[in-house]
Order: structure tokens, then sequence, then C-alpha cells
């Protein structure tokens, strides 16, 4: 199949066609043109590939070190020529630009037609996963925003007693000073764990522009302190939404269920079908399953390199 590839090196320039390709195609968690965006910074550029009729591919260059990466399952085309369209991408990258390697994030059925595609291939050589990802996603229709019965009990109590002991009242985080919700971002930043990797200018940059591109943001005051951040948007094509955004400043525990919790019973009354919490290890992942998600999926981190 012949491609006229275009590369193109201007995401602001050309919104437009990101964002149109979005509507038309995106199906993923990270299909927000205005995420992508603020995933930016000086050293990791965006660069999409532009296949004509909306068919485009969205990538970052490290430039420190001359490392490509997919954005995270942004194969914007029919289902049946994603396939083709990284093959060509990667032929692009590793063999034109002589990159080092290609480093992808894809779901597992992604995987395996991969490994299978690139073995035909003599050119190419798909690493082992360097991660494993996993997607909790809750199902709307069996939240209980109640937490009624002997399943609930546990969060049911946890939110009861926090709920007795401090004062509670939630804020959008649009309208809440950029300098106090910087002061939660730093208290998060400080006390996560250090093999945690997190891109703090993403998260700055969500705040210096407002939390434009998102759907929901929401702000916790306990006891007149602002304390945490929750944000997110809806997933293109779907009546589903993506909790992209989960920040706390530890000052209180169980923070995070309490949050969490209020975010559940706000999107429930919105009207979505699933609730997607996002892509974490299996540490993380356990204090997501307390919400009891109704299913678990997957997206693997892995390199493709030339043999």
């Amino acid at each position: 199949m012949h491609w006229d590839l275009k590369v193109v090196y201007d995401v602001v320039k050309h919104q437009k066609k990101i964002k149109k390709s979005i509507r038309k195609y995106g199906y993923f968690a990270e299909h927000n043109y205005l995420h992508y965006l603020y995933n930016q910074t000086e050293w990791n550029r965006n660069i999409f590939f532009d296949y004509g009729n909306d068919k485009i591919l969205l990538t970052q260059f490290d430039k420190k070190n001359k490392v490509w990466s997919l954005f995270p399952n942004s194969i914007l085309a029919p289902e049946s020529e994603r396939l083709e369209l990284l093959l060509e991408t990667t032929n692009y990258i590793l063999k034109k630009q002589k990159a080092k390697k290609f480093v992808v994030e894809v779901s597992e059925d992604v995987r395996k037609e991969i490994l299978n595609k690139f073995k035909i291939r003599n050119g190419f050589r798909v690493c082992n996963s360097t991660d494993i990802l996993y997607w909790p996603m809750y199902n709307m229709d069996l939240w209980d925003s109640k937490l009624r019965g002997s399943k609930w009990k546990k969060l049911r109590n946890i939110r009861n007693g926090f709920y007795k002991r401090n004062k509670v009242r939630i804020k959008n985080s649009k309208d809440i000073p950029k300098e106090e919700l910087k002061k939660i971002l730093l208290n998060w930043l400080k006390k996560r764990h250090s093999r945690d990797r997190v891109d703090k200018d993403y998260f700055f940059n969500l705040i210096d522009n407002n939390f434009e591109g998102v759907y929901m943001a929401k702000t916790m005051y306990i006891n007149d302190k602002p304390c945490t951040i929750t944000a997110g948007w809806k997933i293109p094509n779907s009546d589903n939404y993506y909790s992209a955004i989960g920040i706390l400043d530890y000052s209180y525990p169980e923070l995070g269920e309490i949050a969490n919790i209020d975010d559940l019973n706000r999107l429930k009354i919105e009207g979505f079908d699933y609730v997607d919490f996002g892509g974490s290890d299996k540490v993380l992942l356990y204090f997501k399953k307390k919400f009891r998600p109704e299913k678990i999926y997957k997206t693997y981190i892995f390199s493709i390199v030339r043999r």
C-alpha cells in the first residue's frame, strides 16, 4: 500500500488536523490533543506522522537521548490499517532517521500483532517489554454511590469516618489560585517514591493553562485547606471517562479514597458508562482495586530496534 507520508514538527500550527483525527479515529484514554501538547517539553518534542485522510500517528522525540516514542496507543486510523502505519513509521524512524530505537506503548492485542508482523520483516527486532501497565475500568452501573452492603463496607467505613472527623468541601480546580494548586503538586511530588517516573512539567503545564482540555477538575478542601487535584476527560467515540489526574498532598490518611469516591459519584451522575483510572504498576493497582473495577486491561511498553 502506498502512503503519502508527511512528518509534521509543528503540532500547534496543525492542531486542527490532530483534533479532527482524534474526533474521527480516537478510542483510547490518552487521545486528547491538549494532553498531547502538555506533554511536550524543551527536550521532548511532539512530532506527528500524517498519512492523509485524517490518518495520523502521534510520536515524541527525546532530543537528549535521541530516542523516538509512540504517544500511548496513538495510531489514529481505521483499526485494519493501524499495524501497517506503525510499520511505515518504524521504517522511517529506524532506517531513514537512523534512530537507536523506537519505544512504543500499545495494548496486549496490538503487541501480539506486532510480534507476528515483525517476524516477517527481518530488518527489525521487537525487544522484551520494559513495563506492563494495568488499567482498571469501573462500570458505573455497578458503582453504588451510597456504598451499601457488605462488599462496600471498608470503603463505607473510610468515608463515614473521614467526613465525621473533618470538614470537607469541593471546588472547581479552575477557580483556585494557581499557586495554591502548585503547592499541592509540589507536596505530592516530594512524597512520591523515588522509582516513580513523573513528568512534573506536564502537571505545571496543566495548571498554568487552567485545565483547558479537561472535562472535570475538582479540588477537595479539608478543614479549609486545598489538598487534592483530580481531573480527566471524555474518551473519544465512547461514553467513557478517563480519570487522568490524581494528585494529593498526603496531609490526611485515606485522602485518596475520599477523592476517588467523590469523583466516581459525580461521574455516575454525569451518565458515563465506564471510568478508566489509568495505567499503573501492580502496587498502585492494589489501591485502585478498592473501588472494584469490572475489568482490567494491560498496555505494554517496549522498544523496536534495527537487527
